[in-house]
Protein backbone atom coordinates (compact mmCIF):
# COMPACT_ATOMS: atom_id res chain seq x y z
CA UNK A 1 0.00 0.00 0.00
CA UNK A 2 2.93 2.43 0.81
CA UNK A 3 4.03 1.64 -2.96
CA UNK A 4 0.90 2.80 -4.36
CA UNK A 5 1.56 6.18 -2.36
CA UNK A 6 4.85 6.68 -4.14
CA UNK A 7 2.96 8.02 -7.28
CA UNK A 8 1.66 11.05 -4.89
CA UNK A 9 5.30 12.82 -4.48
CA UNK A 10 5.69 15.42 -2.35
CA UNK A 11 5.13 18.62 -4.35
CA UNK A 12 2.43 20.62 -2.19
CA UNK A 13 3.19 24.55 -2.35
CA UNK A 14 5.36 26.01 0.51
CA UNK A 15 2.47 27.71 2.32
CA UNK A 16 0.51 24.85 2.19
CA UNK A 17 3.42 22.48 3.25
CA UNK A 18 1.65 21.14 6.64
CA UNK A 19 0.54 17.79 7.83
CA UNK A 20 -3.38 18.59 7.13
CA UNK A 21 -2.38 18.47 3.47
CA UNK A 22 0.39 15.61 3.74
CA UNK A 23 -1.96 12.83 5.36
CA UNK A 24 -4.34 10.53 3.96
CA UNK A 25 -7.85 10.43 6.10
CA UNK A 26 -10.00 9.57 3.01
CA UNK A 27 -13.21 7.47 4.84
CA UNK A 28 -12.35 3.69 4.57
CA UNK A 29 -8.76 4.25 4.96
CA UNK A 30 -7.24 1.22 7.87
CA UNK A 31 -4.00 2.55 9.94
CA UNK A 32 -2.51 -0.59 12.35
CA UNK A 33 0.04 0.94 14.81
CA UNK A 34 2.31 -1.61 16.99
CA UNK A 35 3.95 0.17 19.95
CA UNK A 36 4.47 -0.36 23.84
CA UNK A 37 3.89 2.21 26.62
CA UNK A 38 6.17 2.35 29.41
CA UNK A 39 6.24 3.63 32.89
CA UNK A 40 8.19 3.43 35.83
CA UNK A 41 9.27 4.92 39.15
CA UNK A 42 10.84 4.21 42.25
CA UNK A 43 9.05 1.69 43.48
CA UNK A 44 7.96 -0.12 39.94
CA UNK A 45 8.11 -0.72 36.28
CA UNK A 46 6.30 -2.14 33.74
CA UNK A 47 5.99 -2.49 29.53
CA UNK A 48 2.82 -3.28 27.52
CA UNK A 49 2.62 -3.72 23.89
CA UNK A 50 -0.09 -2.91 22.40
CA UNK A 51 -1.97 -2.49 19.10
CA UNK A 52 -3.87 0.27 17.69
CA UNK A 53 -6.00 -0.02 14.68
CA UNK A 54 -7.77 3.05 13.29
CA UNK A 55 -10.53 3.64 10.62
CA UNK A 56 -11.60 6.89 9.04
CA UNK A 57 -15.02 7.16 8.99
CA UNK A 58 -15.33 10.01 6.71
CA UNK A 59 -16.38 13.26 7.08
CA UNK A 60 -19.13 14.88 9.24
CA UNK A 61 -21.97 17.53 9.10
CA UNK A 62 -18.82 19.76 10.08
CA UNK A 63 -16.86 19.04 8.23
CA UNK A 64 -14.43 17.29 10.72
CA UNK A 65 -13.16 13.67 10.17
CA UNK A 66 -14.76 11.19 12.10
CA UNK A 67 -12.15 7.88 13.10
CA UNK A 68 -12.80 4.86 14.98
CA UNK A 69 -9.73 3.76 17.07
CA UNK A 70 -9.51 -0.14 18.36
CA UNK A 71 -7.17 -0.78 21.16
CA UNK A 72 -5.16 -4.24 21.63
CA UNK A 73 -3.76 -4.36 24.90
CA UNK A 74 -1.32 -7.18 25.47
CA UNK A 75 -0.27 -7.71 29.58
CA UNK A 76 3.39 -8.18 29.45
CA UNK A 77 5.14 -8.94 32.96
CA UNK A 78 3.41 -6.08 34.93
CA UNK A 79 1.13 -8.22 34.96
CA UNK A 80 1.87 -12.09 34.96
CA UNK A 81 5.58 -12.76 34.66
CA UNK A 82 6.50 -14.81 31.15
CA UNK A 83 2.95 -14.79 29.92
CA UNK A 84 1.35 -13.06 27.48
CA UNK A 85 -2.11 -12.49 27.56
CA UNK A 86 -4.54 -10.49 25.13
CA UNK A 87 -7.06 -8.16 26.32
CA UNK A 88 -9.96 -7.87 23.41
CA UNK A 89 -10.03 -4.57 21.43
CA UNK A 90 -11.76 -1.61 23.10
CA UNK A 91 -13.04 0.97 20.67
CA UNK A 92 -13.03 4.85 21.28
CA UNK A 93 -14.22 7.59 18.31
CA UNK A 94 -12.73 11.03 18.39
CA UNK A 95 -13.73 14.23 16.08
CA UNK A 96 -10.70 15.24 14.40
CA UNK A 97 -10.82 18.98 13.34
CA UNK A 98 -7.85 18.90 10.43
CA UNK A 99 -7.08 22.82 11.21
CA UNK A 100 -6.68 22.32 14.70
CA UNK A 101 -4.29 20.55 17.42
CA UNK A 102 -5.90 16.61 17.12
CA UNK A 103 -7.16 15.49 20.08
CA UNK A 104 -5.95 12.02 21.66
CA UNK A 105 -8.22 9.41 22.54
CA UNK A 106 -8.65 8.66 25.91
CA UNK A 107 -7.45 5.02 27.82
CA UNK A 108 -10.68 2.43 26.86
CA UNK A 109 -12.78 1.83 29.88
CA UNK A 110 -11.82 -0.92 32.21
CA UNK A 111 -8.13 0.62 32.34
CA UNK A 112 -6.67 2.38 35.58
CA UNK A 113 -6.98 6.40 35.24
CA UNK A 114 -3.83 6.06 36.04
CA UNK A 115 -2.15 9.73 37.03
CA UNK A 116 -3.18 8.27 41.10
CA UNK A 117 -0.07 8.76 43.15
CA UNK A 118 1.39 5.22 44.19
CA UNK A 119 -0.20 3.19 41.75
CA UNK A 120 1.22 1.73 38.16
CA UNK A 121 -0.02 4.49 35.67
CA UNK A 122 -0.81 3.01 32.70
CA UNK A 123 -1.07 6.37 31.07
CA UNK A 124 2.03 5.58 28.12
CA UNK A 125 -0.94 4.09 26.10
CA UNK A 126 -3.79 5.10 24.00
CA UNK A 127 -4.81 7.54 21.37
CA UNK A 128 -3.63 7.80 17.58
CA UNK A 129 0.30 9.02 16.82
CA UNK A 130 -1.12 12.30 14.68
CA UNK A 131 0.71 15.63 14.86
CA UNK A 132 -1.21 18.61 15.36
CA UNK A 133 -2.44 19.50 11.84
CA UNK A 134 -0.98 23.25 11.26
CA UNK A 135 2.66 21.96 11.96
CA UNK A 136 4.71 23.04 8.64
CA UNK A 137 6.50 20.11 7.42
CA UNK A 138 9.21 22.50 5.46
CA UNK A 139 12.81 21.60 6.48
CA UNK A 140 14.24 24.00 9.94
CA UNK A 141 10.93 25.59 9.90
CA UNK A 142 9.93 26.41 13.94
CA UNK A 143 6.38 26.44 15.21
CA UNK A 144 4.38 26.54 18.66
CA UNK A 145 0.80 24.85 19.78
CA UNK A 146 -0.35 25.23 23.20
CA UNK A 147 -1.70 22.27 24.18
CA UNK A 148 -0.49 18.87 25.16
CA UNK A 149 -2.94 15.75 25.72
CA UNK A 150 -2.32 13.15 27.53
CA UNK A 151 -3.35 9.73 26.77
CA UNK A 152 -5.62 9.42 29.85
CA UNK A 153 -6.92 12.63 28.50
CA UNK A 154 -5.55 15.25 30.74
CA UNK A 155 -5.31 18.46 29.28
CA UNK A 156 -2.03 20.41 30.00
CA UNK A 157 -2.26 23.93 28.84
CA UNK A 158 1.44 24.05 27.47
CA UNK A 159 3.47 25.47 25.27
CA UNK A 160 5.24 22.52 22.39
CA UNK A 161 8.25 24.29 20.77
CA UNK A 162 8.38 22.13 17.33
CA UNK A 163 11.25 21.61 15.23
CA UNK A 164 11.02 20.49 11.48
CA UNK A 165 13.61 18.28 10.32
CA UNK A 166 13.67 16.46 6.99
CA UNK A 167 15.78 13.82 5.21
CA UNK A 168 16.35 10.39 3.38
CA UNK A 169 12.16 10.85 2.01
CA UNK A 170 10.59 12.01 6.04
CA UNK A 171 10.08 14.67 7.66
CA UNK A 172 10.90 14.27 11.29
CA UNK A 173 8.58 16.24 14.02
CA UNK A 174 10.37 16.74 17.30
CA UNK A 175 8.89 19.18 20.29
CA UNK A 176 9.70 19.82 23.58
CA UNK A 177 7.28 21.64 25.72
CA UNK A 178 7.84 24.86 27.80
CA UNK A 179 5.54 26.62 30.93
CA UNK A 180 4.93 23.36 32.06
CA UNK A 181 1.59 23.46 34.16
CA UNK A 182 0.04 21.53 37.40
CA UNK A 183 -3.17 19.60 36.81
CA UNK A 184 -5.31 17.57 39.25
CA UNK A 185 -6.36 14.25 39.13
CA UNK A 186 -8.74 12.28 41.38
CA UNK A 187 -6.74 11.88 44.25
CA UNK A 188 -3.28 13.52 43.11
CA UNK A 189 -1.75 17.20 42.27
CA UNK A 190 0.49 16.35 39.68
CA UNK A 191 3.20 18.47 38.01
CA UNK A 192 4.22 17.89 34.09
CA UNK A 193 8.06 18.16 34.36
CA UNK A 194 9.50 17.45 31.21
CA UNK A 195 7.62 15.98 27.98
CA UNK A 196 9.75 15.51 24.52
CA UNK A 197 7.71 13.95 21.25
CA UNK A 198 9.24 12.99 17.79
CA UNK A 199 6.73 11.97 15.05
CA UNK A 200 8.30 11.10 11.33
CA UNK A 201 6.00 11.69 8.65
CA UNK A 202 6.31 9.95 5.18
CA UNK A 203 4.62 12.56 2.75
CA UNK A 204 4.65 10.37 -0.08
CA UNK A 205 3.12 7.44 1.25
CA UNK A 206 0.65 10.17 3.46
CA UNK A 207 1.04 8.83 6.68
CA UNK A 208 2.78 8.70 10.31
CA UNK A 209 5.62 6.03 9.93
CA UNK A 210 6.43 6.52 13.77
CA UNK A 211 5.55 8.40 16.58
CA UNK A 212 7.25 8.31 20.14
CA UNK A 213 6.27 10.28 23.38
CA UNK A 214 8.38 10.97 26.61
CA UNK A 215 7.35 12.93 29.83
CA UNK A 216 7.73 13.05 33.72
CA UNK A 217 5.11 13.97 36.29
CA UNK A 218 5.39 14.56 39.86
CA UNK A 219 2.68 13.22 41.77
CA UNK A 220 1.40 15.24 45.32
CA UNK A 221 2.24 12.37 47.46
CA UNK A 222 3.90 11.80 50.55
CA UNK A 223 7.11 11.49 49.85
CA UNK A 224 6.65 13.19 46.70
CA UNK A 225 6.58 10.93 43.69
CA UNK A 226 7.91 10.86 40.26
CA UNK A 227 6.51 8.44 37.20
CA UNK A 228 8.48 8.37 33.90
CA UNK A 229 6.25 7.52 31.03
CA UNK A 230 6.53 6.87 27.22
CA UNK A 231 4.94 5.46 24.39
CA UNK A 232 6.03 4.00 20.91
CA UNK A 233 4.47 3.69 18.03
CA UNK A 234 5.18 2.16 14.53
CA UNK A 235 3.25 1.64 11.25
CA UNK A 236 2.29 -1.95 10.98
CA UNK A 237 -0.04 -1.89 7.99
CA UNK A 238 -2.26 1.01 5.91
CA UNK A 239 -5.56 -0.76 4.25
CA UNK A 240 -8.64 -0.14 3.09
CA UNK A 241 -12.22 -1.11 4.73
CA UNK A 242 -14.79 -1.90 1.96
CA UNK A 243 -17.68 -0.29 1.50
CA UNK A 244 -20.19 -2.55 3.15
CA UNK A 245 -18.33 -2.75 6.28
CA UNK A 246 -17.86 1.08 6.82
CA UNK A 247 -21.27 1.14 5.99
CA UNK A 248 -22.04 -1.10 8.88
CA UNK A 249 -19.31 0.55 11.41
CA UNK A 250 -21.26 3.41 11.09
CA UNK A 251 -24.78 2.02 11.13
CA UNK A 252 -23.70 0.20 14.50
CA UNK A 253 -21.53 2.95 15.98
CA UNK A 254 -25.01 4.99 15.75
CA UNK A 255 -26.90 2.43 17.83
CA UNK A 256 -24.26 1.40 20.10
CA UNK A 257 -23.70 5.40 20.84
CA UNK A 258 -27.49 6.09 21.23
CA UNK A 259 -27.47 2.83 23.39
CA UNK A 260 -24.90 4.13 25.50
CA UNK A 261 -25.94 7.82 25.89
CA UNK A 262 -28.91 6.57 27.56
CA UNK A 263 -27.94 2.97 29.94
CA UNK A 264 -26.86 5.51 33.15
CA UNK A 265 -29.79 7.45 32.86
CA UNK A 266 -32.29 4.92 32.73
CA UNK A 267 -35.08 4.30 36.11
CA UNK A 268 -34.87 0.84 34.95
CA UNK A 269 -31.01 -0.18 35.08
CA UNK A 270 -32.37 -4.35 34.72
CA UNK A 271 -34.34 -3.87 31.48
CA UNK A 272 -31.63 -1.19 30.23
CA UNK A 273 -29.05 -4.18 30.97
CA UNK A 274 -31.35 -6.35 28.97
CA UNK A 275 -31.44 -4.01 25.85
CA UNK A 276 -27.96 -3.86 25.72
CA UNK A 277 -27.19 -7.71 26.65
CA UNK A 278 -29.46 -8.40 23.59
CA UNK A 279 -27.70 -5.81 21.14
CA UNK A 280 -24.30 -7.37 22.09
CA UNK A 281 -25.40 -10.96 21.20
CA UNK A 282 -26.54 -9.69 17.86
CA UNK A 283 -23.14 -7.89 17.61
CA UNK A 284 -21.07 -11.20 18.33
CA UNK A 285 -22.97 -13.09 16.06
CA UNK A 286 -22.45 -10.64 13.01
CA UNK A 287 -18.53 -10.11 13.61
CA UNK A 288 -19.48 -6.35 14.49
CA UNK A 289 -16.48 -3.89 15.51
CA UNK A 290 -18.30 -3.16 18.68
CA UNK A 291 -19.11 -6.84 20.02
CA UNK A 292 -16.91 -6.20 22.65
CA UNK A 293 -17.79 -2.91 23.49
CA UNK A 294 -21.27 -3.41 23.97
CA UNK A 295 -20.41 -6.29 26.06
CA UNK A 296 -18.77 -4.17 27.72
CA UNK A 297 -21.49 -1.69 28.48
CA UNK A 298 -23.16 -4.21 29.42
CA UNK A 299 -20.50 -5.10 32.52
CA UNK A 300 -20.76 -1.28 33.07
CA UNK A 301 -24.54 -1.07 34.15
CA UNK A 302 -24.38 -4.50 35.60
CA UNK A 303 -22.13 -2.95 37.79
CA UNK A 304 -23.37 1.02 38.20
CA UNK A 305 -26.79 -1.01 38.94
CA UNK A 306 -24.71 -3.00 41.54
CA UNK A 307 -23.23 0.31 43.33
CA UNK A 308 -26.34 2.02 43.05
CA UNK A 309 -27.98 -0.23 45.02
CA UNK A 310 -25.15 -0.25 47.05
CA UNK A 311 -24.96 3.62 47.96
CA UNK A 312 -28.89 3.59 48.60
CA UNK A 313 -28.21 0.59 51.38
CA UNK A 314 -25.28 2.94 52.58
CA UNK A 315 -27.26 6.32 52.54
CA UNK A 316 -29.78 4.84 54.87
CA UNK A 317 -27.22 3.20 57.15
CA UNK A 318 -25.08 6.32 57.13
CA UNK A 319 -28.14 8.65 57.82
CA UNK A 320 -28.81 6.33 60.89
CA UNK A 321 -25.65 7.24 62.33
CA UNK A 322 -26.05 10.61 61.89
CA UNK A 323 -27.40 11.79 65.70
CA UNK A 324 -25.42 8.11 66.99
CA UNK A 325 -23.69 9.01 70.04
CA UNK A 326 -20.00 7.82 68.97
CA UNK A 327 -19.13 6.76 72.60
CA UNK A 328 -22.31 4.19 71.99
CA UNK A 329 -21.18 3.34 68.18
CA UNK A 330 -17.93 3.40 67.94
CA UNK A 331 -16.39 2.14 71.83
CA UNK A 332 -14.34 4.70 74.09
CA UNK A 333 -11.34 3.54 73.12
CA UNK A 334 -10.90 4.00 69.13
CA UNK A 335 -7.55 2.81 68.80
CA UNK A 336 -3.62 4.01 69.93
CA UNK A 337 -1.88 6.83 69.04
CA UNK A 338 1.58 6.68 67.32
CA UNK A 339 3.11 6.72 70.88
CA UNK A 340 0.99 3.91 72.41
CA UNK A 341 -1.60 5.97 74.17
CA UNK A 342 -4.74 4.77 74.13
CA UNK A 343 -7.47 7.54 72.57
CA UNK A 344 -10.68 7.72 74.24
CA UNK A 345 -13.09 9.95 72.94
CA UNK A 346 -14.98 10.30 76.41
CA UNK A 347 -12.03 12.56 76.82
CA UNK A 348 -13.37 14.97 74.38
CA UNK A 349 -16.50 15.66 75.68
CA UNK A 350 -17.53 19.44 74.95
CA UNK A 351 -15.81 19.54 72.27
CA UNK A 352 -16.33 19.64 68.75
CA UNK A 353 -14.09 16.63 67.47
CA UNK A 354 -13.15 15.66 63.53
CA UNK A 355 -12.92 12.01 62.36
CA UNK A 356 -9.98 12.87 59.62
CA UNK A 357 -9.78 9.55 57.29
CA UNK A 358 -6.82 10.08 55.49
CA UNK A 359 -3.78 8.67 53.70
CA UNK A 360 -0.44 9.61 53.18
CA UNK A 361 -0.34 9.12 49.94
CA UNK A 362 -3.61 11.41 48.85
CA UNK A 363 -2.89 14.40 47.43
CA UNK A 364 -6.32 16.27 48.23
CA UNK A 365 -5.59 15.09 52.07
CA UNK A 366 -2.06 16.71 52.15
CA UNK A 367 -3.92 19.72 50.65
CA UNK A 368 -6.44 19.99 53.67
CA UNK A 369 -4.16 18.97 56.03
CA UNK A 370 -2.66 22.47 56.57
CA UNK A 371 -5.72 24.46 56.73
CA UNK A 372 -7.11 21.61 59.34
CA UNK A 373 -4.01 22.80 61.28
CA UNK A 374 -4.88 26.68 61.33
CA UNK A 375 -8.38 25.52 62.53
CA UNK A 376 -6.65 23.64 65.20
CA UNK A 377 -4.48 25.99 66.44
CA UNK A 378 -7.06 28.59 66.41
CA UNK A 379 -9.75 26.87 68.32
CA UNK A 380 -7.87 24.36 70.30
CA UNK A 381 -10.02 25.01 73.19
CA UNK A 382 -12.70 24.00 71.48
CA UNK A 383 -12.11 21.48 68.75
CA UNK A 384 -10.46 18.28 68.81
CA UNK A 385 -8.97 16.15 66.25
CA UNK A 386 -8.24 12.61 65.56
CA UNK A 387 -6.76 11.14 62.26
CA UNK A 388 -7.99 7.43 61.33
CA UNK A 389 -5.35 6.11 58.52
CA UNK A 390 -5.92 2.32 57.57
CA UNK A 391 -2.34 1.56 56.02
CA UNK A 392 -0.51 -1.34 57.53
CA UNK A 393 2.90 0.50 56.81
CA UNK A 394 3.88 1.79 59.67
CA UNK A 395 7.24 3.68 59.47
CA UNK A 396 5.83 5.10 56.53
CA UNK A 397 2.75 6.80 58.06
CA UNK A 398 4.48 8.12 61.34
CA UNK A 399 6.97 9.34 58.89
CA UNK A 400 4.44 10.92 57.18
CA UNK A 401 2.66 12.09 60.44
CA UNK A 402 5.96 13.63 61.57
CA UNK A 403 6.94 15.60 58.19
CA UNK A 404 3.07 17.08 58.22
CA UNK A 405 3.69 18.39 62.04
CA UNK A 406 0.26 16.69 63.03
CA UNK A 407 -0.89 17.65 66.47
CA UNK A 408 -4.03 15.48 67.15
CA UNK A 409 -3.31 12.00 67.86
CA UNK A 410 -3.40 9.40 64.40
CA UNK A 411 -5.01 5.99 64.92
CA UNK A 412 -3.17 3.45 62.59
CA UNK A 413 -4.84 0.40 61.30
CA UNK A 414 -8.46 2.03 61.50
CA UNK A 415 -10.33 -1.01 59.67
CA UNK A 416 -12.83 -1.03 62.24
CA UNK A 417 -13.85 2.53 63.01
CA UNK A 418 -13.44 2.71 58.63
CA UNK A 419 -15.59 -0.12 58.25
CA UNK A 420 -18.58 0.94 61.00
CA UNK A 421 -18.60 4.42 59.66
CA UNK A 422 -18.60 3.14 55.98
CA UNK A 423 -15.57 5.29 55.07
CA UNK A 424 -14.42 4.02 51.87
CA UNK A 425 -12.86 7.29 50.37
CA UNK A 426 -10.12 9.57 51.35
CA UNK A 427 -10.20 12.30 52.59
CA UNK A 428 -13.56 11.68 54.35
CA UNK A 429 -14.26 13.60 57.96
CA UNK A 430 -16.52 12.58 60.58
CA UNK A 431 -17.89 15.52 62.67
CA UNK A 432 -18.67 14.87 66.03
CA UNK A 433 -20.98 17.80 68.30
CA UNK A 434 -20.08 18.85 71.83
CA UNK A 435 -22.80 16.19 72.89
CA UNK A 436 -20.87 13.51 71.43
CA UNK A 437 -22.97 12.60 68.99
CA UNK A 438 -22.52 12.23 65.29
CA UNK A 439 -23.38 15.27 63.35
CA UNK A 440 -21.96 15.62 59.39
CA UNK A 441 -20.08 13.45 56.86
CA UNK A 442 -18.34 14.74 54.22
CA UNK A 443 -15.94 13.00 51.28
CA UNK A 444 -13.38 15.02 49.67
CA UNK A 445 -11.86 18.40 50.38
CA UNK A 446 -14.01 21.43 48.93
CA UNK A 447 -11.64 24.01 49.89
CA UNK A 448 -10.52 26.17 52.58
CA UNK A 449 -13.48 28.22 53.07
CA UNK A 450 -16.12 25.32 52.88
CA UNK A 451 -13.76 23.69 55.71
CA UNK A 452 -13.58 26.91 57.79
CA UNK A 453 -17.78 27.59 57.45
CA UNK A 454 -18.46 23.86 58.41
CA UNK A 455 -16.11 23.76 61.54
CA UNK A 456 -17.16 26.75 63.22
CA UNK A 457 -20.80 26.47 62.36
CA UNK A 458 -20.24 23.82 64.52
CA UNK A 459 -18.29 25.26 67.21
CA UNK A 460 -21.20 27.95 67.22
CA UNK A 461 -23.62 25.43 68.11
CA UNK A 462 -23.36 25.22 72.73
Amino acid sequence: MLQLFAALAFSLPAQDNNVAGALDLAAGTELVYTGKGRHKDDSSSMEIPFETRAIVLGTNEAGNTEVALFQRYLQGSGFRAGKMQTIPASSRYETIELGADLQRAPLPSGMMPGMMAGAPAMTAIGGLPLPPASLSLNAGAMSTTQRIVLPTNFDYAATREWKTEAGDGVVHLRARATDLPVAHAMVATMRLITWTESITVDPAARTVLESSAAWKVEFSSDPLRVGEFGNEYRLARVGKVDDTALANLRKDREEFLALQRGAFSAEDLAAKEREAQAVADRYESSGSFFAFEAQQLVERIVRVREMREKERLDKEIAAKLIGRDAVELLGDVVGKDLAGNEVKLSALRGKVVVFNFYASWCGPCNQEIPHLKALYAKHGADLAVIGFNKEQEREREIEHAKKQGLPWPVVLGSDKVNETLLVGAFPTNYYVDRQGKLALCEVGFDGKDHLVEVIERLLARK
